[in-house]
């Protein structure tokens, strides 16, 4: 799972090409670990629950949260250009995915088409 992630990144604005599901589902589950313990953080040791504010190191927290939601927003993109393309869709339709994620989770379980597509090598082969 860690290299998948490590490979997404390394991927970082690469739209062309497949990624196949495991490659997706490892980047997500890594981010989501990730997000929830920034955010599990921010919760215990970044708010000052009598004022109802952030303290010093809430505000860098969310500042790390921030760099780093910016940090995985193009490769995430990619990812999911990539996901779609697998299954032999154009990457574009990815775009409806941010207004209607239940198609992109729908993707996300449909196996890629075998052997090559128009988009490139089959990623498992």
């Amino acid at each position: 799972m860690f290299s998948s992630y490590k490979d997404v990144l390394g991927k970082y604005a690469q739209f062309s090409g497949r990624s196949r599901r495991l490659e997706y589902w490892g980047f997500v589950v890594i981010n989501a670990i990730i997000v929830t313990i920034l955010a599990i953080l921010l919760a215990t040791v970044g708010m000052d629950a009598d004022a109802g504010t952030y303290t010093a190191i809430g505000w860098v927290l969310v500042a790390v949260i921030v760099v780093y939601g910016l940090f995985v927003l193009i490769p995430s993109l990619a990812l999911q250009w990539r996901r779609y393309q697998d299954i032999g869709w154009a990457g574009a339709v990815s775009i409806v995915g941010w207004f209607v994620p239940l198609l992109t989770l729908i993707v996300s379980f449909i196996p890629g088409n075998v052997g090559e597509n128009q988009y490139g090598a089959d990623p498992k082969a």
